[in-house]
């Protein structure tokens, strides 16, 4: 209950913001609905407000701090921050690169480059480029803040971990269900990435890993290339299109939506989740209420 409430307040949060932004476009004379970008720039507008709500609910009905959350230091401290540094985005590539391997060589599907088309070429495209980099790691940790952050470590106060990677992993592929062109192979991927990201988390005891991991899959599909993540298009940098079977390639989804990524998600959940460390306890309230407002 705590962690749809949470969830509850971040849409209002985003509504209001994005009702103010639309105004402010009108007001110059410009479309009031902001393009993809400007749904990254919804996402970063929102971070201040959520960070102090987050704060609010973690004062008034869990009785602990931020870092609770994961925002902290991965186990390792300083060193293993710079190893998934640059680990965590050389493993998403090569995951996105192996699904783009196998389409150009199933018999039914193609992959073309039609070069660098997409906009984001030149001095101010590389800029733009880093700009777009920024704003999907940011709105990658806004979702896992409320997802990996809150909404997981409130469901392992009283369930098993498995249980509560499960259901968070769920909760997440509902958040996508509707996106446009979605479907039941799009939402079985959504599932798993929430799965791989919950391991991730459990892993590092942090955030940090699976914000990286967030933020660079989604930049690498829709601004390096040209195909949508989730459903929703960006600028890019090259200009790729893949033809074939919509369960393979994901049709309108992107890569998110397609068989081929379910196969290649599976053994990262099994290499992931193989020999897991014992479970965290979760943190004890630094002060015992005397009611819970709201249950878990």
């Amino acid at each position: 209950m705590r962690s749809l409430l949470l969830l509850i307040v971040f849409f209002l949060l985003q509504g209001a913001i994005a009702v103010g932004i639309a105004l402010i476009r009108q007001a110059a004379g410009r479309d009031p609905i902001p393009d993809a970008e400007g749904m990254l720039l919804l996402f970063a507008l929102t971070v201040p407000p959520l960070l102090l709500v987050t704060w609010g609910f973690l004062r008034v009905f869990d009785r602990r701090g931020l870092a609770s959350l994961g925002a902290r230091w991965p186990v390792g401290g300083r060193r293993a921050v710079l190893r998934q540094a640059l680990m965590v985005p050389l493993v998403v590539l090569a995951l996105f690169g192996a699904w783009l391997a196998l389409l150009a060589l199933l018999p039914n599907t193609t992959v073309r480059s039609a070069g660098t088309d997409g906009g984001l070429t030149g001095p101010a495209g590389s800029l733009r480029l880093l700009v777009l980099l920024a704003g999907f790691l940011v709105q990658g940790g806004v979702e896992e803040w409320l997802i990996r952050g809150y909404t997981y470590h409130a469901l392992r106060e009283r369930w098993r971990r498995s249980v509560a990677i499960l259901a968070s992993s769920l909760l997440f592929a509902l958040l996508h269900g509707l996106n446009p062109d979605v479907s039941a192979v799009a939402l079985i991927n959504t599932f798993l990435a929430g799965v791989i990201l919950a391991l991730l988390v459990e892993r590092s005891r942090s955030l940090w890993s699976a914000v990286l991991a967030h933020g660079v899959w989604n930049f690498a599909i829709s601004s390096l290339v040209s195909l949508p993540v989730s459903g929703v298009l960006f600028p890019h940098l090259l200009t790729v299109s893949v033809k074939g079977p919509a369960l393979l390639t994901g049709d309108g989804f992107g890569p998110e939506g397609s068989a081929v990524l379910t196969l290649l998600a599976l053994p990262l959940v099994a290499a992931l989740g193989f020999r897991l460390p014992p479970p965290a306890t979760p943190p004890k309230p630094e002060i015992q209420p005397e009611h819970s407002a709201v249950p878990s």
